[in-house]
């Protein structure tokens, strides 16, 4: 339950004839609830045959329902339209369900109750997900690649959200229980349908969900389930968890995995209120095929208007023993020993209308994916247009219109001139060293609308995208990095089909690195040699000053430049010299104090040049980077060594950074 505030009220009383009130009370002296914040939160601990369901109309709320603190204890608000309230005398709820009836700001008042989720005992027999390939999955899980989201909203008791093969399909949902949108699961069945959903499919471990490969995720709700196999739903959380799912644009498809056979305008309101909303409702039969008692009766939410009822059958595609049938079963699906994933983080097998439904409510929303524009009424009708029937010709009572039938039903989806990629290139082979342009290009046909193309690669496991959505067909980048790319692109139409195509185990190799060359010019000695990668030019502990500098970069395989100034004795900074040429003077007696070098030309951003300086008095000093000063300014120290280095960029230094250039 939502943790609520506990709210002191203090009457103070002013007696000069007048007195100041803090609520709004009744002649009996009970206070008139404005705000369920007024009164205690939910009992868990007890019934709730107690409570109150109150579905609001627009703008309605508790404080347009009259009550005051001696009809209600407590209660909780559930969302704008719904909230559950805890009478103080069971004995007048009766009563009170009857005034609250007749407000006008309330659509459906009743007593709240418990409604049972439609699984099995589990059978201790592990089996392999018959259910995939039985429904023509096997051919359709990696069929349809949807950019846009769809979401199946499981109402049940929870999710298990780390389980590894199904956390990376989920997304938010809500725990009406413990009022958080942490989400647990006591019971298991939760856990066990949400898999028929969406298990992760080819991430090398368990099974897959019917949805495949597709872009669908799972919003859990759960409304009940305090224990291990706890079957109890509350109605109320129901309620609320319909009208929330309602709400989000990204669920088109509301799985109820339960069944009761009482009648519940408050269940019904919230059912109509999703229908007219647009999302696809599929729910659980019944399981008292075989019960004396109930056998052919209307289980709801199943037998709603506007409600998918599914039975269940059997891995000889018979109807299974316990399914209910009746008048309003309109298909079926596999629901007996079916292979899911568990609330302990494995696998086990279930039987029961719950879970034909999920797997029913999993390729509606296949259905969805490959094309958003499809209605609710749409989607049914595929679905029992496209099921293969077992009995005789036509709709029955046990089998409805007969079992889905996944890939018959997308293929009818499918446009009728599908979109596909014609041609897909790299303008250069295979092999191309780093730094090199590659320009890739790709034309799509088919689909409908306006095409917009998406270019990416993979490499070491990661995926980066060189040019998002757009309606370029052409994309260029340069590698940075040697490997085995996976170079792709993935082609949106105007209708939401996506397909892609890929170039794969393409190689971009190292290049050799480039070479840094430098030479100074030292007092009394002139010219020295070429020094290169990170050699020291100049002297050390001879007293002798570097009087001038030459830097150049030597590469065949990268457009790379230097440029470089120096600090003069009596000078200051001079400007920058390029490649080669001389910084500093010559014949002058001067010293150099300090220096900057910096990398140029359209590969610079490949590499990090670092240089090192030996100054008087201080000696080797820390090493500086890429335009950073390095030597001294104020001191009149001469400079007597240097050593340049160029690395790949982001490398590590090659030694200590600590203080490059001192100043007084």
């Amino acid at each position: 339950m939502k943790f609520k505030k506990a709210i002191v009220f203090l009457l103070a009383m002013v007696l000069i004839g007048s007195s100041f009130p803090l609520g709004i009370w009744a002649q009996d002296h009970s206070m008139v609830i404005q705000s369920l914040d007024q009164v205690a939160d939910l009992d868990t601990t007890s019934s709730n045959k107690d409570q109150i369901i109150v579905i609001y109309k627009a703008q309605g709320d508790v404080g347009n329902l009259a009550l005051t603190s001696q009809d209600i204890k407590g209660g909780e608000s559930l969302g704008e339209q719904v909230d559950i309230i805890q009478v103080t005398d069971s004995a007048n709820i009766d009563a009170l369900v009857a005034k609250l009836s007749e407000n006008p700001n309330v659509l459906v008042a009743e007593k709240n109750s418990y409604i049972q989720t439609s699984d099995l005992p589990n059978d201790p027999e592990l089996a392999k997900a018959w259910q995939f390939e039985r429904l023509g999955a096997d051919q359709t899980w990696n069929k349809v690649n949807n950019s846009e989201t769809v979401v199946v909203a499981v109402i049940d008791t929870g999710l298990f959200t780390e389980h590894p093969d199904i956390k990376e399909n989920v997304v938010a949902g809500y725990d009406y229980v413990d009022g958080t949108t942490d989400m647990v699961d006591l019971s298991g069945h939760g856990t066990l349908v949400a898999g028929c959903v969406a298990a992760v499919a080819d991430n090398g471990i368990g099974f897959a969900g019917i949805t495949g490969t597709a872009n669908i995720k799972l919003a859990p709700y759960r409304v009940g389930g305090t224990f291990d196999g706890d079957k109890n739903l509350d109605v109320g959380y129901i309620c609320a968890a319909l009208y929330d799912a309602a709400a989000r644009p990204e669920v088109k498809v509301i799985n109820m995995s339960f069944g009761g056979y009482m009648v519940s305008a408050a269940l019904r309101t919230a059912v109509e209120n999703a229908a007219n909303a647009g999302k696809v409702l599929v729910a659980a039969a019944g399981n008292e095929g075989a019960n004396a008692n109930y056998k052919g009766e209307l289980a709801v939410p199943a037998s709603y208007n506007n409600v998918i009822s599914i039975g269940a059958t059997d891995n000889t595609n018979k109807i299974a023993y316990f399914s209910q049938h009746n008048s309003l079963v309109d298909l079926c699906a596999p629901g007996h020993k079916i292979y899911s994933t568990n609330h302990d983080g494995g696998y086990e097998e279930a039987s029961g209308t719950s879970f034909a439904s999920p797997i029913t409510a999993a390729a509606c929303a296949v259905l969805m994916a490959a094309d958003h524009t499809m209605t609710s009424t749409e989607v049914e009708n595929l679905l029992k247009e496209t099921a293969l029937d077992f009995s005789a010709k036509g709709r029955d009572d046990y089998y409805g219109h007969g079992m889905i039938q996944l890939d018959t039903a997308l293929a009818m989806v499918s446009p009728t001139n599908p979109l596909s990629i014609d041609t897909f290139t790299v303008d250069k082979p295979t092999g191309q060293t780093l730094g090199t342009l590659l320009t890739l290009n790709a034309a799509a046909t088919g689909g409908e609308g306006d095409y917009q193309y998406s270019f990416y690669y993979d490499l070491n496991g990661k995926t980066t995208t060189i040019q998002d959505y757009s309606n370029v067909s052409t994309a260029a980048f340069t590698p940075t990095q040697a490997g085995i790319y996976t170079l792709s692109v993935q082609v949106l139409d105007g209708k939401g089909n996506t397909v892609k195509e890929s170039i794969v185990n393409y190689v971009v190799k190292d290049k050799v690195m480039p070479t840094i060359e430098y030479r100074t010019h030292i007092q009394n000695v002139g010219w020295q040699g070429i020094m290169a990668d990170g050699v020291i030019s100049g002297t050390e502990g001879q007293s002798l000053r570097l009087e001038a500098i030459e830097i150049n970069t030597i590469s065949n395989n990268y457009n790379l430049g230097v440029k470089y100034k120096t600090h003069v004795q009596n000078i200051g900074w001079q400007n920058f010299v390029t490649n080669g040429l001389p910084s500093g003077s010559e014949g002058q007696s001067l010293r150099l104090e300090a220096i900057e070098v910096e990398l140029t030309g359209t590969d610079a951003n490949l590499f990090d040049v670092y240089y090192q300086v030996h100054a008087q008095n201080v000696g080797w000093m820390g090493w500086a980077r890429n335009g950073g000063q390095a030597g001294t300014a104020g001191f009149g120290y001469r400079l007597e060594g240097i050593r340049i280095e160029i690395v790949p960029k982001g490398s590590v230094a090659p030694g200590t950074i600590d203080d490059p250039f001192i100043k007084k």
